[in-house]
C-alpha cells in the first residue's frame, strides 16, 4: 500500500461511489435516470441510503466537493440516452471531464493537495484514462448502442465498429491512433503536476499513471487489439510498470519540479464547466 490509510481508505469510498453510479448507467435495468435523480435527492437531503452514507461523510468533512459529485453524475447521465454519440472534439473532452476529470478533481482533494495549479494537471489526468477507456472499450461500447469516438473524426455507425470491413477497420485504427494520441496529450501534462503532490502520493499516482498507459500501448503494439477485444494489463505486467515507475521516479528530474504553466489549449473545451477553485 503506497497510500497512508486514511487516504486510501478516502480513495476506497470515491471509487466505490463512482461503481455504484457506473453500475447504474451500464446494467440493463429500468428507472436509470430516476436512481440518478434519487442520488443527487440523497446527497442534498438527509436520508438512510447506505451506500451513499460513506461519500456523504466526506462532503460533510469537506474532504471531497458536492459539486463535483453532481458534475460526475451529469456526465453519467450523458450515457442513459438509448443510442449515444459524440459529434466532435469538444464534446468527448467535455465528457471525459465530466466522468474523469471530476474524479481527479476529487482525488485532488483526497490528497489534500494546496494548490491551484495542481488540479488543472488532475483533471488532465483524470481525462487522459477516459480516453483510454474509450479507446480499449470501442466494441463493448458498440455492443451497447454507444460510440464515444467524433463522428467530425471518422463516419461509423454499431454495425461498422462490431463487424467491420476493410475500410471501417481502417477507419477504426485511424480513430484510435488519434484517440491514444491525444490522450497522451494529457498524461505527458499531468506528469508535470506530480511534483506538488508528496513523495508518497507522488509516487502512487505515477504507478497509477504508468500502469493505465500501458493500457493504450499494449493496443497499439497488438495491432489494435480493441478492435476485437478488450485489452487488460496482466499481473506480471503491472510488475514490469512498477519497475518502470520506479525509474521514472528516481531518474526522471521534471517529475519533482511544480510546473505551473499549464497548457491552456488543453482546457479550452471545458474552461466553462471545469470547477477547480480550491477550497476555502
Amino acid at each position: 500500500m503506497f497510500l497512508k490509510k486514511e487516504i486510501f481508505e478516502n480513495s476506497a469510498i470515491l471509487y466505490q461511489f463512482c461503481r455504484h453510479v457506473d453500475d447504474i448507467a451500464d446494467k440493463s435495468n429500468i428507472g436509470k435516470s430516476i436512481k440518478l435523480k434519487n442520488i443527487i435527492k440523497d446527497l442534498n437531503y438527509n436520508s438512510k441510503n447506505y451506500k451513499l452514507s460513506a461519500i456523504k461523510l466526506l462532503i460533510k468533512k469537506n474532504i471531497i466537493r458536492r459539486s463535483h459529485i453532481l458534475q460526475l453524475i451529469d456526465g453519467v447521465n450523458l450515457d442513459l440516452k438509448k443510442m449515444v454519440r459524440i459529434k466532435n472534439d469538444k464534446e468527448l473532452i467535455s465528457y471525459a471531464y465530466l466522468v474523469a476529470g471530476t474524479v481527479g478533481l476529487m482525488m485532488a482533494d483526497i490528497l489534500k493537495t494546496k494548490e491551484k495549479a495542481a488540479y488543472k494537471y488532475a483533471i488532465d489526468l483524470g481525462i487522459a484514462f477516459q480516453l483510454t477507456n474509450i479507446a480499449r472499450d470501442i466494441l463493448e461500447d458498440a455492443k451497447i448502442n454507444r460510440i464515444y469516438l467524433p463522428s467530425s473524426w471518422e463516419k461509423l455507425n454499431i454495425n461498422s465498429i462490431k463487424f467491420p470491413n476493410k475500410k471501417n477497420k481502417s477507419k477504426l485504427i485511424s480513430t484510435t491512433k488519434r484517440l491514444l494520441s491525444l490522450a497522451e496529450k494529457y498524461y505527458q501534462s499531468a506528469l508535470k503536476g506530480l511534483a506538488f503532490l508528496n513523495l508518497r502520493n507522488r509516487f502512487a499516482i505515477l504507478l497509477a499513471l504508468v500502469i493505465y498507459r500501458q493500457i493504450g500501448l499494449k493496443i497499439i503494439r497488438k495491432g489494435f487489439s480493441n478492435l476485437y477485444k478488450r485489452e487488460t494489463i496482466s499481473f506480471f505486467e503491472k510488475i514490469i510498470c512498477l519497475l518502470k515507475c520506479i525509474g521514472l521516479f528516481l531518474f526522471k528530474d521534471n517529475i519533482h519540479k511544480r510546473n505551473y504553466r499549464h497548457n491552456k489549449k488543453l482546457h479550452k473545451h471545458i474552461k466553462d464547466i471545469a470547477i477547480v477553485n480550491i477550497k476555502s
